[in-house]
């Protein structure tokens, strides 16, 4: 399907493409520098957040051995998708695969340990430091990315632009229930309530990732999506009101999420998601995360490049 190409207003974006997610080349961290390099060159970065961090910006193009002026300069100035970003990243970086797995498995055992950085994340959350003690960076940042999401555009059209999007909250990522989906599940049907989410994409379609989030949760379908479409709560307001309603079941939130990260699309699907990311399919791309990544990139690029 072809995404929606009404542009966008100008607006400030919150980067929602997380620490963790990965393209084909496997590095994490890499795919949000670049959306946000993309968004700072069209002058839709929320103001909150750096173009180069100093921190995890830097680094990832470090990993790669790249120069962090001219890597931002080529996205500046050419705006590339992202796999035409990874194929200069081929040509211009290197491609060390230890150096790579050690990043990726630095990433998901960091921690938040500088005071400001706990004050200016819980505050942003709005977590009661005399309640909580969470300290891992990626939930942290994520759940921090999702609440200025809201906050900045969530009570006006959960957007910001007015104009439908693709949903960049990614599968993999996952809220203090630690449940796959279910962050992405409520920003697609929020949207979707709206009129804002790209007609590519389905709220709940039967037999969809959403309905099989909602399924493993034991939650009556109808009753969350009425809550999702008629209340647009915070990620954090919907992941209490889960609580209150589902069955948790340890067990089965843990094969889902093996099943999700490990599942391959049919062959048809495989070739359509070629089709719509704009490369032959050499059968070399077969993971629906990764693919679904693609596919997400691939209209956000379109629909920002296309007003700018």
């Amino acid at each position: 399907m072809e995404p929606d190409l009404r542009g966008l207003e100008r607006t400030h974006i919150i980067p929602l493409i997380s620490t963790l997610c990965k393209g084909p080349l496997g590095i994490a961290q890499l795919p949000r520098f670049w959306w946000k390099n993309l968004l700072h060159q069209a002058g839709q970065l929320d103001a909150v957040y750096p173009h180069n961090s100093g921190g995890l910006d830097r680094w990832v193009v470090e990993i790669l051995s790249l120069d962090m002026d001219r890597t931002q300069a080529h996205i500046w100035n050419n705006k590339p998708d992202y796999l035409q970003f990874e194929d200069w990243v081929h040509e211009h970086g290197t491609v060390d695969r230890a150096r790579i797995e050690r990043w990726n498995k630095s990433l998901l055992t960091r921690t938040h340990v500088a005071p400001n950085k706990i004050d200016e994340t819980y505050a942003d959350i709005g977590y009661a430091k005399e309640e909580t003690t969470e300290v891992d960076a990626v939930l942290l940042n994520c759940l921090q990315d999702w609440q200025l999401y809201w906050q900045r555009c969530g009570q006006k059209d959960l957007n910001g632009s007015g104009t439908p999007f693709p949903p960049l909250i990614s599968s993999i990522d996952r809220g203090p229930m630690g449940i796959c989906q279910l962050p992405r599940t409520w920003l697609k049907t929020c949207l979707r309530a709206k009129g804002l989410l790209d007609s590519a994409y389905p709220d709940c379609a039967d037999g969809s990732l959403d309905e099989r989030c909602i399924n493993t949760l034991q939650l009556d379908r109808d009753k969350t999506l009425r809550h999702l479409r008629g209340n647009a709560p915070t990620y954090l307001e919907f992941e209490a009101w889960v609580r209150q309603e589902a069955v948790i079941d340890t067990g089965a939130i843990m094969e889902f999420n093996e099943r999700l990260l490990s599942r391959q699309h049919i062959p048809a699907k495989i070739e359509d998601m070629h089709r719509a990311i704009g490369r032959p399919n050499d059968r070399g791309w077969i993971s629906g995360v990764l693919l679904n990544h693609l596919e997400d990139w691939k209209y956000a690029h379109t629909a920002l490049t296309s007003k700018n």
